[in-house]
C-alpha cells in the first residue's frame, strides 16, 4: 500500500504563498501545508485553514531567515533588534551548536511558536522546519521534548532517496550528495530521539534534493517510483496575485500540483492521498 502526504510549506509567509497553497489544496494533490506563525501572512492563513478544514496546518518552525514569536529582547543574541534571525544559514548553525546559554533561548522561541500555532489553528499534528533547520543538532532535541509535551504526533525527517531523485534528475548531482550525507545524519539521530517519544515520520521523503527546481517530470518520477508505505512529498507553491510577483520556481510548483497528469497519475499507481492528521488517528 502506498499512501502519499504532499504538503505545502511556508503557509502564511505571504498572500502569494497562501494563494498558491489554497489553489493547490482545491484544485490539485495538496492535503496539508505548513505554517510559520510570525510571518506577515500568517492571520489570512489562519482564516483560510478555518474556511478549508481538509487541509492539515502544521508548524513551519523557523529558527532561520524569518521573525521570531518573543521580542528580541528576551533571545538576543539568536535575533537582531528588529526580531530577525540570521538569512546566513551556515553562521547561525554554528553560533546555535557552540554559543553557552543559547539552547534556553531557542527552546523559548520554540514553544512560543507551537503555542502561537495552537491559538490561531486549534491543533497541531505535524512539525517540519524552514531550511530543515528543525534537525540541527541543537534544536531537535529540544523541539522533540516540547513535541512529546504538547502531543504533536508527528515530525518531519528530511531524509530523501537521494539515487531515486538522481536517477529522475541528474541536475546537481553533487550537491545532493552532499544534502544526502548531512540530512541523513541528522535524520537518523532525530528519528531515534523522536521514536523513543513515541513521535513518528513517515517512511520516506522527496521534496529536499529537488527544492526550487520542481517540475512536472520530476513530480511524475516521483510517482512512478513511489515506494510502498507512507511518503511525504513537500512544495514550495505561490501565485502572482497582483503585488510582488513570487519566484517562477514557486508559481511552477503551483501548476505542477493542479495538473491533471499528476492526479492522474496518482489515481493510475491507486496511490493513496493522506494527512498528518490521518496519520496520527490510525497510530
Amino acid at each position: 500500500m502506498r499512501r502519499l502526504i504532499v504538503n505545502g510549506d511556508d503557509f502564511g509567509h505571504s498572500r502569494e504563498v497562501n494563494a498558491g497553497i489554497i489553489r493547490a489544496h482545491r484544485e490539485g494533490v495538496l492535503t496539508s501545508t505548513s505554517l510559520m506563525v510570525a510571518e506577515p501572512a500568517r492571520d489570512e492563513a489562519a482564516a483560510l485553514a478555518k474556511e478549508n478544514p481538509a487541509l492539515d496546518v502544521g508548524l513551519h518552525l523557523v529558527v532561520c531567515m524569518g521573525r521570531s514569536v518573543l521580542p528580541a529582547s528576551k533571545i538576543a543574541p539568536i535575533v537582531d533588534e528588529a526580531g530577525r534571525f540570521s538569512d546566513y544559514p551556515t553562521l547561525i548553525g554554528m553560533r546555535y551548536f557552540f554559543t553557552p546559554g543559547i539552547r534556553e533561548k531557542l527552546e523559548a522561541e520554540i514553544r512560543a511558536q507551537i503555542e502561537l500555532h495552537l491559538k490561531l489553528i486549534g491543533y497541531l499534528n505535524h512539525i517540519d522546519g524552514h531550511l530543515n533547520f528543525h534537525v540541527h543538532p541543537a534544536i531537535a532535541p529540544t523541539l522533540i521534548e516540547l513535541a512529546h509535551e504538547y502531543k504533536v504526533p508527528c515530525i518531519r525527517l528530511p531524509a530523501e532517496p537521494v539515487f531515486t531523485t538522481l536517477r529522475i534528475s541528474r541536475e546537481r548531482a553533487a550537491a545532493k550528495l552532499i544534502e544526502a550525507i548531512i540530512f541523513r545524519t541528522l535524520s537518523r539521530r532525530a528519528r531515534r530521539m523522536a521514536e523513543a517519544q513515541g513521535i513518528r515520520s513517515t517512511h520516506w521523503l522527496f521534496g529536499l534534493h529537488q527544492t526550487h527546481h520542481i517540475s512536472e517530470d520530476y513530480v511524475l518520477g516521483v510517482i512512478e517510483r513511489l515506494p510502498g508505505g507512507l511518503t511525504e512529498m513537500y512544495f514550495h507553491p505561490a501565485m502572482d496575485i497582483g503585488a510582488t510577483p513570487p519566484t517562477p520556481s514557486s508559481q511552477r510548483e503551483t501548476e505542477v500540483l493542479t495538473s491533471v497528469r499528476v492526479r492522474e497519475a496518482i489515481a493510475a499507481r491507486e496511490i493513496e492521498l493522506t494527512t498528518f492528521r490521518e496519520v496520527a488517528r490510525t497510530r
